[in-house]
């Protein structure tokens, strides 16, 4: 890892803000709900290459009702890409559109709705300041005069409804290893060796918690992740333990209804073996997520209802999209809708429910999504398995119409398009191209047409000139940026222009500079800094991978992690130290008889290729690609470029 990756060090960061009186529309935010009505929908957006300057500033989203723009809490989300999410409230029609707008605003202090609290044995999520669930990583005690071995971490319990209810139970006299919501498997192979991890007294296998939870409250929604490893125990084939299946659980809570009627809870696990070996999950009845009712609900007072219509009586051993269970509770009933995703192996998967009369028709409440009840699973090293579950938990009573609702919006989540705010619009940008004695590139006159056809496609006027006299005090404050396109060797014809070129850096402007930019006014430090380098050599024309360091910047967001290109590898040195370096060539991939005599900076087999950065006031990017004609031709590249100039034009 390169020592200037940039990671974006927002876990889940939460963005309820107060109202701010200055800000800047980032973009627009359309919700497509489809065919599908929707109630209090958990909606995300891919906002990657939209977060600019958040080191000092705050998002805040609005949505757009009835003409007036309403703020609503929101939360940054990262994981593979950058998203925003919230919640859609109310009910939203099939095929209507809710409009939604993100704005970067002053920074000011937070509101988390959701909160983790951690007492070094369990994490407990809050909602306000009502308790919605903990999750125990430490091992739970067992009661008096049980044996040790059913002792275990990594389950949910309690599990609260929102008036207080707990809807969970562990360690129950007839089943010890039953732990709340947990989700061990029962019939494994691994090695030829039969191991059971749900049915502890066999002492075949475990599930441990490996580490300290990872933990993020918001204004949205509350999060928990850990690790847990399945181990194999020893016995007389096998004299040490042995971790089999890695886990990653996350858990995540969202506030989904401001009255707090219900919310909503999201399990994930993500399943990956351990070992270089299989590992099989055998045909069995009951394994996976499993789920023990409260001591009080039984055959007489449960009301069970799955998705095809069965219940407690006839639903075991049948397929379902959600079961829907509830029973009676202090202040009426309470009950969880569980949902399972279409994504999950052997969808819908066959559900295990202690049926009517079973455990003499007492303290029976049983529910398990079982994929593998009538199937092997073999699960492959070097492959992640993810598995999807879906709680809403809440007080009174489910219709099913409501029921079908809310799993049609776990299951097909609205699509979410996102317009960017046009910030050129209305900008003005002079395109410069003098090169001193020496080597011209052919692409100038290409560069300029291309850099003119951005300007009618996106608002923003440009000129062109290829003429220092340009560079006076008044004619530059006519521009908000200014463009160095293939620039080379002496640009300035005297001081008086290069003193007219930093008052206007100075005063907050923008510079791009493209190219051989960087190989103007060699000999002229102040401009170095400016360009962020000083150009050495390049070897010769050729194929190469550049590799994406920055992701979140509107010049790179849309590129792949490795853009493999044919150009010219710049080697620049004098490099600035404040440049925050978006693209870099891989050494390795590069064909140079002198590559081990390389003069610029390099960092590990990387080598700087585009970066931004803000220096003596004003607010600089640069790329040292673009040395063909057909570059110029390039939607991608000058896409590119177009990021690049929008960059510098943006207000703090």
């Amino acid at each position: 890892m390169s020592k200037f990756k940039v990671f974006l060090g927002i876990t889940c960061i939460a963005l309820f803000m107060l109202p701010v009186l200055h800000g800047q529309k980032l973009a627009t935010l359309t919700m497509h709900s489809g065919s599908f009505a929707r109630i209090n929908s958990t909606v995300c957006a891919d906002i990657e290459g939209l977060l600019i300057g958040l080191e000092s500033h705050d998002l805040i989203l609005k949505e757009v009702r009835q003409g007036q723009s309403v703020e609503i809490k929101s939360q940054l989300s990262a994981g593979e890409s950058t998203r925003i999410c919230w919640i859609a409230e109310g009910k939203t029609d099939p095929n209507e559109q809710r409009i939604f707008e993100l704005w970067k605003a002053e920074k000011q202090s937070d509101r988390k709705s959701v909160a983790v609290s951690d007492d070094g044995k369990t994490a407990k999520i809050q909602i306000g300041d009502k308790d919605a669930l903990s999750y125990q990583y430490a091992k739970a005690p067992v009661p008096a005069g049980v044996s040790e071995v059913y002792s275990r971490g990594g389950f949910i319990h309690p599990l609260w409804s929102p008036s207080g209810e707990v809807l969970t139970r562990i360690q129950p006299p007839d089943h010890y290893h039953h732990y709340g919501i947990w989700n061990p498997w029962t019939h494994t192979e691994y090695a030829g060796r039969e191991v059971d991890f749900w049915n502890l007294a066999k002492e075949q296998g475990r599930v441990d918690v490996a580490t300290s939870p990872i933990k993020t409250g918001g204004a949205v929604f509350g999060t928990i992740k850990a690790l847990h490893h399945h181990t194999v125990l020893p016995d007389s084939f096998r004299e040490e333990e042995k971790t089999v299946l890695n886990e990653i659980l996350t858990i995540k809570v969202w506030n989904a209804s401001t009255q707090q009627k219900y919310w909503i809870v999201d399990v994930i696990s993500e399943l990956s073996c351990a070992s270089d070996k299989p590992l099989t999950l055998k045909e069995y009845r009951y394994q996976g997520f499993g789920y023990r009712g409260k001591a009080a609900w039984n055959d007489e007072n449960v009301t069970l209802l799955t998705s095809e219509g069965f219940n407690k009586e006839n639903g075991n051993a049948t397929r379902a999209k959600w079961c829907d269970v509830r029973g009676p509770a202090t202040d009426g009933s309470a009950g969880i809708l569980f949902m399972t995703s279409p994504s999950n192996f052997n969808f819908p998967e066959l559900l295990r429910i202690w049926p009517t009369g079973s455990n003499k028709g007492v303290e029976n409440v049983f529910v398990n999504f079982n994929p593998t009840q009538d199937r092997d699973w073999v699960l492959n090293p070097g492959h992640t398995y993810v598995l999807k579950y879906r709680l809403l938990v809440y007080d009174g009573e489910m219709k099913k119409t409501d029921a079908d609702i809310y799993w049609n919006d776990f299951a097909h989540p609205a699509k979410i398009s996102v317009t960017p705010e046009n910030t050129l619009v209305g900008k003005r940008i002079l395109v410069f191209t003098k090169n001193g004695e020496g080597y011209v590139h052919d692409n100038i006159a290409s560069s300029v047409k291309a850099i003119k056809k951005l300007g009618e496609e996106n608002g923003f006027a440009v000129d062109a000139t290829d003429s220092a006299a340009v560079f006076t005090s008044n004619k530059l404050m006519e521009y908000d940026a200014i463009v160095f396109s293939n620039t080379n060797n002496k640009t300035f014809d005297n001081e008086g222009q290069k003193i007219a070129f930093q008052e206007y850096i100075r005063s907050g402007k923008g510079f791009v500079g493209i190219h051989v930019a960087s190989g103007s006014e060699r000999n002229w430090p102040w401009y170095w800094k400016l360009v962020g380098g000083k150009f050495v050599r390049h070897p010769k024309f050729q194929q190469f991978e550049i590799e994406v360091i920055d992701h979140d910047h509107p010049s790179t967001y849309f590129l792949p992690d490795v853009w493999i290109r044919e150009d010219e590898c710049y080697f620049i040195n004098k490099l600035n130290p404040a440049n925050h370096v978006l693209l870099a060539a891989r050494l390795p991939s590069i064909i140079d008889e002198k590559k081990k005599d390389y003069p610029g900076d390099t960092f590990g087999d990387l080598v700087p290729l585009a970066w931004c950065h803000k220096f003596d006031g004003g607010r600089q990017w640069y790329t040292a690609l673009g040395h063909k004609i057909e570059h110029y031709e390039d939607p991608t590249f000058m896409r590119h470029i177009l990021g690049g100039i929008q960059w510098v034009t943006m207000n703090e």
